[in-house]
């Protein structure tokens, strides 16, 4: 039995190997290419040009086209920036008529983040074009409104970001580091009164650390683009108004 039982095992093992099929290992080669250098010397496709010239011709018409003056460059630079003043007080400024047209609660004023402006307005004729650069993100305006300790807690984080986020209608003032004081529309801020903002979607939901906006539980969304409320908020301008005075005020 057991030599029948060796040979049954031994025949199995047999057929196993027999049908068994050995792996071919395939090899994979891979070539190594330097990056190539965009220069002058790369020949143009002539006929992929032919292709998108008629819609690059009706893409430069419109982002070409001149909306305002600027007497000088506007930038970022700074706890109250002019650049940040500037698109702060010209979406507060279209806010308060939107507000007014559709029944929403008129906003007291305005805060934006710094990072969501990309560049600079640049001193000479303000085109499309800058803006598109200035905020090429698809940001949508935003009613919020917050009460005194989610006030509160915005003060306490501009504090201590100390990035000169762009504020309109409000002054905020800080001794050492510390909150002291804010005023709203030239009113001192009260910790009992809820107040509303507008702002952008991005920082609704939480964008910049700005958590204390998610905490909310009244928001009007109006699916309005920041970007095409500052063209339009710009045409209004000839020459593009002065934004220096302080906003965000840090004293010893």
């Amino acid at each position: 039995m057991r030599v029948i039982s060796r040979v049954i095992l031994l025949g199995f093992i047999l057929l196993i190997l027999i049908n068994c099929k050995t792996s071919k290992i395939k090899k994979e080669v891979y070539q190594i290419h330097l990056n190539r250098e965009i220069t002058d010397s790369i020949i143009a496709d002539s006929q992929y040009i032919k292709y998108i010239y008629p819609y690059k011709k009706q893409l430069d018409s419109i982002l070409k086209q001149p909306i305002s003056y600027a007497k000088e460059d506007f930038t970022k630079i700074g706890y109250s920036s002019n650049e940040g003043n500037l698109l702060a007080d010209l979406l507060l400024e279209y806010a308060k008529k939107y507000a007014e047209k559709n029944s929403i609660a008129i906003p007291d004023f305005c805060l934006l983040n710094i990072g969501g402006i990309r560049t600079s307005i640049p001193k000479g004729v303000v085109t499309v074009e800058n803006i598109f650069e200035v905020a090429p993100f698809e940001n949508e305006m935003v009613y919020i409104q917050l009460n005194g300790n989610q006030m509160e807690e915005m003060f306490n984080y501009l504090g201590k970001e100390k990035k000169g986020h762009p504020l309109a209608g409000i002054k905020i003032i800080y001794k050492n580091d510390k909150f002291h004081s804010a005023y709203i529309a030239g009113k001192d801020f009260d910790p009992d009164k809820n107040y509303w903002i507008v702002t952008i979607d991005y920082l609704m939901n939480g964008g910049d650390r700005m958590y204390f906006l998610t905490k909310s539980n009244s928001i009007e969304v109006t699916h309005q683009r920041l970007r095409d409320i500052l063209i339009e908020q710009i045409k209004q301008y000839k020459v593009l108004p002065d934004s220096k005075n302080e906003r965000l005020i840090f004293q010893n």
